[in-house]
């Protein structure tokens, strides 16, 4: 007998998943059913899409809200399909109106892969674009540099220091290794 699954995803603890699921049970899908996962959907290896997957055999849909909650590359939402469809399943997506299960469906799907990867493409020249103004203007990005010029020195006089060791120096100023190491080169260029 065939079954209904569902999947949703969402990228970050403060997004809701409320609207994926009150939308997939209204379309049939015991609340068992649903697999639930908390991943970028960039992430091509994830654990319960894949579960999900393993799961399909002939006649099964595999149903999400929508498709960006599947995939954010064409290829890799391609790639879903074409497993689902080589199971003998159908892929449905309740807010984009798709069942691949009809050629206009199949036709619609592949359209707004497209549009979904295009729409990606966007927001992250938008952030590249917005991160070089940032730079430009002189914000810089990444950790805070650990190692001020104060601890540099103190590094410096604990490593010519004999009686001193590198774990000693490290856990005494609650630094790792690589930061005892990357002074000692700092210190050096500076000469």
């Amino acid at each position: 007998m065939a079954r209904l699954y569902g999947y949703s995803r969402v990228s970050t603890s403060d997004q809701d998943w409320s609207l994926q699921l009150d939308a997939l049970a209204k379309v049939g899908v015991d609340d068992r059913d649903i697999y639930r996962e908390k991943m970028s959907g960039t992430k091509s290896d994830r654990v319960e899409l894949r579960r999900v997957i393993d799961l399909l055999r002939e006649g099964d849909k595999l149903i999400v809200w929508r498709l960006d909650r599947l995939a954010r590359s064409q290829l890799h939402l391609l790639e879903i399909a074409k497993e689902i469809e080589d199971k003998g399943a159908e892929l449905v997506s309740i807010m984009d109106n798709i069942d691949t299960t009809t050629a206009t469906g199949k036709m619609l799907f592949g359209i707004l892969s497209v549009l979904a990867e295009f729409e990606r493409n966007l927001t992250v020249e938008r952030s590249k674009a917005g991160q070089a103004i940032a730079r430009k203007n002189g914000k810089k990005f990444g950790r805070p540099q650990k190692l001020t010029p104060s601890l540099i020195r103190q590094i410096k006089l604990a490593h010519e220091d004999k009686q001193t060791t590198m774990i000693d120096t490290c856990l005494n100023l609650g630094i790792s290794k690589g930061s005892y190491y990357n002074a000692l080169k700092m210190r050096e260029a500076a000469k």
